[in-house]
């Protein structure tokens, strides 16, 4: 049966185009509720007329996809938190900022070197009720102690919006917030802020708690941090322990889904509930207690887990199939997963831009699709053979569904993916199932030392083999950037090839190389979209120091004071030395003159050098703190901007700012404007 047969997947299709439509477009709230009434006032009328006349028209069925997408543009207007009357964002333009904020901690999130973070839910401003989330930076030094989920935060620090990425290459680290309702943020040190227990806890505090002394007791015996950062991911999807180098490792060797709990986890459980609630089924009204049982645990561990999307995506597809085998009902895996996705979005529809909820389904999609096909191709008989073959091939079709994806947001593909998957997937199930055990008897105090030392062993040497996969640089295939349009040519081809392959006839065939064509077209657009074709000069930001930008065309020459090992690390070096479509990268060093066409940039080092010019510069660029009359510059360079970037220090460019604006000049700070490009 093909995935289109199901009335399932067209609703959750035209819900899905709803939440983009409202995602991108501002509809106004009022005419949304309208148009979802009326659609849905319309499908009523329909309905009953089809049943009537036990015929379904196309009259009706395009009413109901119409209503699902007024749906889906409804509950992205509605869950848009910044609308809501309650929110805290509301109360800004009309309190001082600095107003006392009551603060709650919802969540912890990973450390920085400099700062303890955390999600936190304004539930006062003064002492008018609200809500609304906003991240939270608490400066580390010696005072500062860790707060915990519930605990409630006073402060009258003001609130700052957050600002959008400083360098055209960065993560966008705004939307990435503003996609989960989060617009604001605090930056605190210990003598801003006092701290309460909350009088009452919330689930997530019950289970946050519960990690805490799942994670002592482990502590407790002699678990090393590597170890225990991959226990507490791959049992209690907490990866914030996880180093950058073991998190790294686990990505280039194709294996980062092992350390988050997916389908793949919670399969392994639910196998482990059947066998050990099996003994229920004998008893009176046992199957109905075993079923709630199952539902019962399974979501109590996606709560202790933290209720991320691809724990959440997992927990309810695998609900689903347990209920639906509890009432001896026919399951197929594609219904499954559409309803699934279809509920999860009316609850969270911001998880659609999630990648890891994409991920996620592109994968399982992808493995319950192609998997049939690799069957086709060879069946063995030998049970080892048939369990290798059934691994290699999961492998391939995951890897497969997830290709184009993971190529567009991480531009790279690990060449020894299946290696790993391999190895490590048919031990992963006495790996979590040990796990559990040793959680167990370790927050219960029982847990036998040789048992703790042979765990510990396996976690550690399973790292040790990640690492050396991972040291293989030369299978990992880096620098690979593809456009959303590309993305979506390949999507096109793999889904057309494979529906043929399922269904070999003419037309199908057509489709496929269509398909093709249709893919070339979309990567020709892009090439001729996105190929550079204006010259322009780019000052990037960069903390104490200068880098420069120079593109011509094709052509890109970079300018910079960075020594050689700065130099090769740089992210934005990196970023802009990898760009589709170069043909020459050329590196300078920092030059005090740069003609820009008809017009001239003039940059003022520390040595403070600007007179007995032969030229009048357009652009004054301000680098490494110099030490200048600010006023008498202007006026005898008259600039119609100046540009002050992230090597000067602070107090020059405040001094700078005031002056700029008496002297009413254009004054570009890359600290918090960000970048600045002037296109010639």
């Amino acid at each position: 049966m093909k995935l289109f047969d199901f009335l399932i997947t067209k609703i959750t299709l035209c819900l899905i185009f709803g939440i983009l439509i409202g995602y991108y477009i501002n509809i106004p709230v009022k005419t949304s509720i309208s148009c979802f009434g009326v659609g849905f006032f319309l499908l009523c009328i329909f309905f009953w007329k089809a049943q009537r006349q036990f015929l379904q028209t196309v009259s009706f069925g395009m009413i109901a996809f119409l209503t699902a997408i007024s749906l889906g543009v409804l509950i992205e207007n509605f869950h848009q938190e910044k609308h809501h009357h309650t929110h805290y964002t509301q109360l800004l333009h009309t309190q001082n900022k600095t107003s006392t904020s009551t603060i709650q901690i919802r969540e912890i999130l990973k450390s920085t070197n400099y700062y303890d973070r955390y999600v936190g839910e304004i539930v006062l401003k003064d002492s008018i009720h609200v809500s609304g989330k906003l991240l939270i930076h608490i400066q580390k030094d010696s005072l500062t102690t860790s707060l915990y989920v519930d605990d409630i935060l006073y402060t009258n620090s003001a609130l700052k919006e957050v600002r959008k990425p400083l360098n055209p290459t960065n993560f966008d680290y705004k939307t990435y917030l503003n996609d989960r309702y989060i617009f604001y943020q605090l930056y605190l040190k210990s003598v801003d802020f006092i701290t309460t227990k909350s009088t009452s806890n919330t689930i997530l505090g019950y289970a946050a708690s519960l990690r805490n002394q799942i994670h002592t007791s482990l502590l407790d015996n002699n678990f090393k941090a590597d170890e225990l950062a991959v226990i507490e991911a791959l049992l209690l999807g907490q990866r914030q322990q996880i180093s950058k180098e073991l998190q790294n490792n686990y990505a280039n060797a194709g294996a980062i889904h092992i350390l988050a709990i997916s389908g793949l986890h919670i399969g392994i459980i639910v196998l482990l509930l059947n066998f050990l609630l099996k003994p229920m089924t004998r008893f009176r009204h046992g199957k109905a207690l075993k079923l709630l049982f199952m539902i019962s645990i399974l979501w109590s561990f996606a709560i202790v887990s933290g209720l991320s999307a691809s724990v959440v995506r997992a927990v309810t597809m695998f609900s689903a199939i347990v209920v639906a085998t509890h009432l001896k009902r026919q399951t197929n895996t594609f219904q499954v997963l559409m309803i699934s996705m279809f509920f999860l979005l009316i609850c969270k529809p911001h998880f659609l831009f999630d990648v890891g909820f994409q991920l996620s389904y592109a994968a399982v999609f992808a493995i319950v699709w192609l998997q049939p096909l690799w069957k086709k191709l060879w069946n063995p008989q030998s049970w080892f053979l048939k369990s290798f073959w059934s691994l290699l091939t999961v492998s391939l079709s995951a890897q497969l569904g997830v290709l184009p994806l993971s190529l567009y947001y991480f531009h790279q593909f690990p060449g020894l993916f299946f290696v790993a998957n391999l190895t490590i997937i048919p031990a992963l199930g006495i790996i979590l199932i040990t796990g559990i055990l040793v959680i167990t008897l370790s927050y219960f105090d029982i847990l036998p030392e040789f048992l703790s030392t042979i765990y510990s062993y396996s976690i550690q040497q399973m790292n040790h083999f990640i690492a050396w996969i991972a040291s293989h640089k030369q299978f990992l295939l880096g620098d690979i950037f593809i456009s959303p349009f590309q993305m979506i040519g390949s999507y096109l081809v793999i889904i057309a090839f494979a529906n043929y392959f399922h269904l070999p006839k003419g037309k199908y065939l057509k489709i496929a190389l269509v398909s093709v064509l249709i893919c070339q077209g979309l990567w020709f657009f892009d090439r001729f979209q996105y190929t550079p074709t204006q010259n322009s000069f780019t000052v990037f930001h960069q903390h104490k120091t200068s880098v420069f930008a120079r593109q011509n065309g094709t052509d890109l020459q970079i300018s910079h004071d960075l020594d050689s090992i700065a130099f090769a690390k740089n992210y934005i070096v990196q970023q802009q030395r990898s760009q589709r479509f170069l043909t020459t990268t050329m590196v300078d060093t920092l030059q005090n003159v740069y003609r820009l066409q008809n017009d001239y940039l003039l940059r003022i080092d520390s040595l403070g050098v600007y007179e007995s010019l032969s030229f009048e510069p357009k652009y004054v660029l301000l680098t490494q703190s110099p030490k200048i009359n600010f006023e008498r510059m202007i006026e005898t360079l008259k600039p119609e901007l100046i540009i002050a970037d992230g090597s000067n220090y602070k107090s020059y460019v405040a001094r700078w700012k005031v002056a700029a604006a008496k002297q009413k000049i254009p004054f570009h700070v890359t600290h918090e404007k960000g970048f600045f490009v002037i296109k010639f």
